[in-house]
């Protein structure tokens, strides 16, 4: 039983301060009584449990009081005589009321070894409520000044982690293997404003592409369902759904279908709609999105014999999802230098300098030379489900012999070898 009381400059006087207990528990069953006539098989289970709170305070200084920015000078006078003035306004609307963010965490798992301890098998289920997150409110534009910060919404983690390893022993053998593996999803319960949604990642011609709303997990993929490709042009004449707004004039072989989800014939923003397993994972910027796949697994391997000794460590993630965006969208057509598939695997004219000869196929819709109907919409086309599994490190080495050593003075020698990150298996090998 733990009682933290955490401090943080961050919040104003009346909440700079706050209480975050926590409790935990285990009953060993083999050491019991009523354990004396177990299996043999089983040497060792232990259930336990525990609850717990901790706090965060991890944002900008001040949010508690307003602070000022300069620059916003203004002119008083006419014409000529017009006297320009330094002027300052405040940085961001204040909140007085700011306190700490807290989280809850419930867990109960066992720990068990079997056959003379060779095996061993844990199992956890957790849950984690996170309530009064600190998020910036929207306020009107006409207010002027930056959002205030606020203790608002709630999140819900949860999920299971497993851990199962083996050990054997036979003459001069010994063998070791070690696995975990574990399933995280989070909901976003309550954002605590009207909506129910805040637009997390918007880009000028694309609009929003990233969301936070009641019911689905943190920033994800907010978009237009692709259900295929035009494959001849007589397809794109006879299409009854209007995806362009131009009655689909713009379009060539090779472009994206997307869904006309309201069925009303026209794809606009009625037709968005959330896609992806967990939050994304955007190519343009690394601290956007979302890193940590909804799935993960771990392997450690070990092996030793007559002083050969090996280890590996193997890492994968599962059930994620990349947006891959910019260059390959729009290659050359935009003066930036496309990857390679997506200006040379394309589809194109059989002969380039003719219009009307025929089209060959390819894995992305062709060049243009500005900013294509596929590109301009973003749509499920663009995102790919990422599963891999990486080779993270890697030791093989030999101890040498010590009746060897001993001669010229040495008490051990071991020569080895380690790589890292000598190879990944990808559901993304096909973009670099």
């Amino acid at each position: 039983l733990t009682l933290r009381r955490d401090g943080s400059s961050n919040f104003g006087r009346n909440n700079q301060y706050a209480y975050f207990p926590s409790v935990s528990a285990g009953w060993t069953l083999t050491n019991e009584p009523f354990m004396e006539n177990k299996p043999g098989w089983l040497d060792f289970l232990k259930v336990r449990g525990s609850w717990g709170q901790n706090g965060n305070e991890k944002i900008g200084s001040f949010g508690y009081t307003t602070t000022m920015t300069g620059g916003n000078n203004y002119s008083f006078g006419a014409g000529s005589n017009g006297v320009i003035h330094s002027g300052t306004k405040p940085t961001s609307l204040a909140n007085p009321d700011l306190r700490w963010e807290t989280s809850e965490q419930l867990d109960f798992g066992f720990d068990s070894r079997f056959f003379n301890n060779s095996l061993s098998f844990s199992f956890d289920w957790f849950k984690k409520d996170t309530k009064d997150m600190l998020m910036e409110r929207p306020i009107p534009l006409y207010v002027g000044s930056g959002s205030p910060l606020s203790n608002v919404g709630t999140l819900t983690n949860q999920g299971i982690e497993l851990e199962v390893g083996y050990k054997l022993s036979v003459d001069k053998v010994n063998l070791s293997f070690l696995a975990n593996a574990s399933y995280v999803k989070n909901e976003i319960k309550n954002l605590g404003n009207q909506t129910g949604y805040i637009d997390k990642e918007s880009l000028p011609t694309l609009g929003t592409v990233s969301r936070n709303q009641n019911g689905y997990p943190i920033g994800y993929f907010f978009g237009y369902k692709a259900i295929g490709v035009f494959q001849t042009q007589e397809e794109i004449d006879n299409y009854p759904v209007n995806l362009d707004g131009q009655n689909n004039t713009t379009i060539r072989p090779g472009d994206v279908i997307l869904k006309d989800v309201n069925g009303d014939g026209i794809i606009d923003s009625y037709d968005e709609r959330p896609h992806a397993y967990a939050a994304q994972d955007f190519a343009w910027d690394s601290s956007k999105g979302n890193k940590n796949p909804l799935t993960s697994m771990g392997i450690n391997l070990g092996f030793e014999w007559k002083g050969i000794d090996f280890a590996a460590d193997l890492a994968g993630g599962f059930k994620n999802t990349y947006v891959i965006d910019w260059d390959l969208k729009w290659g050359v057509s935009r003066g930036v230098n496309g990857f390679r598939y997506v200006n040379m695997e394309v589809w194109r004219h059989e002969d380039i300098f003719d219009a009307k000869s025929a089209w060959l196929p390819g894995k992305f819709p062709a060049l243009r030379g500005t900013e294509s109907f596929t590109g301009k919409w973003y749509n499920t086309f663009w995102t790919r489900e990422v599963n891999y599994m990486r080779l993270r490190n890697l030791v093989v080495g030999y101890s040498l012999p010590k009746q060897w050593i001993k001669k010229i003075g040495m008490e051990q020698c071991r020569i080895y070898f380690q790589g890292t990150n000598l190879f990944c298996i990808s559901s993304l090998d096909d973009f670099g």
